[in-house]
């Protein structure tokens, strides 16, 4: 089977085949979040519009952001490492009001409760980063003591 042209079907037929998994995989954490808040479960590809659109705002809101934190931080003389740390701080905010404001309007709930669903999200993200953290951290002790 060296054939390349049958090689080259067979990846664009597992590439076409991933993209529903891969979308499930993306959206899993929001639908569960909606679950979790007492939301109607959206399907994947309501969740995964909904994510798209907030985190296209998000990426337009956060680069305007960047360049007047740097701009500013240049003209104070801070090195750009700690102007990084700013963006991300201010950016968190910026993110709440965004997520929570588009999440809440396209699923027809109040801001609040668009609120409760964006630290659903990022508490469900912590525990996910938190335990994978732990874990690695096992590993490490354990080749630490061995």
């Amino acid at each position: 089977m060296n054939n390349p042209l049958f090689n080259l079907l067979c990846i664009c037929f597992t590439i076409v085949m991933m993209i529903p998994v891969t979308m499930f995989l993306i959206t899993f954490i929001y639908r569960w979040s909606c679950v979790l808040c007492g939301l109607p479960k959206p399907n994947v590809v309501v969740a995964a519009g909904i994510m798209f659109v907030a985190w296209l705002s998000l990426v337009m809101a956060v680069s305007v952001l960047r360049e007047i934190v740097h701009a500013a931080t240049a003209a104070a003389g801070l090195p750009r490492w700690e102007s990084s740390i700013i963006v991300f701080l201010l950016a968190l905010p910026v993110d709440l009001t965004i997520s929570a404001g588009i999440e809440a309007s396209l699923m027809g709930v109040r801001f609040g409760k668009g609120v409760e669903l964006w630290y659903t999200q990022r508490l469900i993200q912590l525990s996910i980063i938190a335990g994978i953290g732990f874990v690695i951290g096992i590993i490490v002790l354990v080749q630490q003591l061995s």
